[in-house]
């Protein structure tokens, strides 16, 4: 049997309809891959959209081609794959929810940004009734890459998952059989975007307040244009250990100009406790008497002594 033809015998239900989900269930309904020609499910409980849904929920969700459903157990029970796509404060109880229908063989896959301890619990209660769980995170946005968006996937069920849905369309790389696995790539990967807009915001508003936006743009964007990133990052690392206090210097004389002219430094102050915290881990001299050194031998040095730091 082909993986296209076993991927007509799926019948793919969505809890949540976010824009993930919404996405995914466009694109699955225009292939027209599930099983008897049927509409993806699609159930809500979430605090704007639930039973009974409004008529502009129901017209959306006809527009992208899913079947709304009035229950968990309604959608359970005729479900195959089954997407968890919660908001994060909820993915927890909703991934039990589910797991507490699920059937024999049923394959439930977490797309929720959750930390790698709540995918375990999610998945270890989807092991316990008998199905297949993955933990998939997605390593972009929808709004860019659409359906094929990178899909960071471990668990128990990632092998049938990218074996199902990858003829389909979907990019799905396999981090192993240990739900919470990709969960932490993603994690980490979310404290350097994330932190990365909040400082670009940080810096850009101060800029605006100090009308100088466009040099300042220029400025963070030039540097950054003439480099591959990975050696940016590589730099950083191994720099670190040498500048970090006279960096956090600079970045706390940095955090009072931007008082002055208004604004408060959220981002800058987290910045300088970062540096402080390097430089008191006691490692520059060691590392100045070095000839040679890598961003890991960094790394290593500074995970062996991180313990020791005291606790804020």
């Amino acid at each position: 049997m082909t993986q296209g033809i076993h991927m007509t015998q799926q019948v793919i239900g969505f809890v949540g309809f976010g824009e993930a989900a919404q996405c995914f269930a466009r694109h699955l309904a225009a292939k027209g891959r599930v099983k008897g020609g049927s509409a993806p499910l699609v159930f809500c409980d979430g605090k704007t959209n639930r039973p009974p849904y409004s008529e502009a929920f129901r017209t959306m969700a006809s527009n992208c081609g899913v079947e709304l459903v009035d229950s968990l157990p309604a959608l359970m029970a005729r479900a195959d794959i089954v997407f968890s796509a919660v908001v994060v404060a909820t993915a927890v109880p909703a991934g039990q929810a589910i797991a507490s229908l699920v059937r024999p063989d049923m394959l439930v896959v977490d797309v929720n940004a959750s930390t790698p301890k709540a995918k375990r619990l999610v998945g270890d209660a989807v092991a316990a009734n008998g199905g297949a769980f993955v933990d998939a995170n997605l390593m972009g946005a929808v709004s860019i890459y659409g359906a094929a968006v990178p899909l960071y996937c471990s668990g128990d069920g990632a092998a049938r998952f990218a074996e199902l849905l990858a003829p389909l369309g979907f990019t799905i790389e396999q981090a192993g059989p240990e739900a919470g696995t990709a969960a932490a790539v993603k994690m980490l990967r979310s404290v350097v975007t994330k932190g990365m807009e909040a400082l670009i915001v940080e810096a850009l508003t101060a800029a605006s307040l100090a009308g100088v936006r466009s040099e300042a743009l220029r400025g963070i964007c030039e540097p950054m244009d003439a480099t591959r990133y990975s050696k940016f990052v590589d730099m950083c690392v191994r720099t670190d250990v040498l500048h970090a206090e006279r960096r956090a210097v600079e970045m706390d004389g940095i955090a009072e100009g931007l008082r002055e002219i208004g604004l408060q430094p959220i981002m800058t102050e987290a910045t300088a406790a970062r540096l402080w915290t390097s430089a008191r881990l006691g490692l520059r001299d060691d590392f100045a008497a070095r000839q040679a050194y890598s961003a890991d031998d960094v790394l290593d040095a500074y995970a062996a002594r991180a313990a020791d730091l005291p606790r804020p």
